[in-house]
């Protein structure tokens, strides 16, 4: 992966910082960097550290989970303009909960998850601004798991034996 600087008009277009004021914007700017990625190319991994939050910039992002006696299971595709790897700005998620994997090309935009926890807490604006966001990001995948489950139990539950 390559990486290049942001800049805050780089980053006034994307959603998750919508609310944000400008010297807000470029707080964020300069603890961010943009990195491309290829196809198949692995950007963080299940268990491994969480240094950044990633925004999706340009293509896509799968996110797997490792599943006892079957591999690999795909949990959810992140698209453009979204969000991924919010673990990294918690305290309570010591390790990556999933590996983060390229379905195709293109540009994410990576942010210093210590830098950023650093300054939500000296700018309690900021971080209420970004830990909105990041609640919001937290039960939007929760709910997309929740879904999930009902769906693998309905099927487990069909495909039983009626006694």
């Amino acid at each position: 992966m390559t990486s290049e600087s942001v800049t805050p008009s780089m980053l006034c277009s994307l959603p998750i910082f919508s609310d944000l004021t400008d010297e807000h914007v470029g707080v964020i700017a300069g603890i961010s960097a943009t990195r491309t990625f290829e196809e198949g190319d692995e950007i963080f991994h299940e268990g491994g550290s969480r240094e950044f939050l990633y925004v999706v910039l340009d293509g896509r992002v799968a996110l797997e989970m490792h599943v006892p006696n079957r591999g690999r299971l795909r949990i959810l595709t992140v698209e453009s303009q979204q969000a991924f790897g919010w673990s990294s700005v918690t305290d309570v998620a010591s390790k990556r909960t999933v590996t983060a994997r390229a379905v195709c090309s293109g540009k994410l935009l990576s942010i210093d998850a210590h830098k950023l926890n650093e300054a939500c807490r000296k700018d309690p604006v900021l971080g209420s601004v970004v830990m909105h966001h990041v609640a919001n990001l937290i039960a939007s995948r929760l709910l997309v798991t929740r879904l999930q489950l009902l769906d693998m139990f309905a099927q487990s539950t069909s495909e039983a034996p009626h006694g």
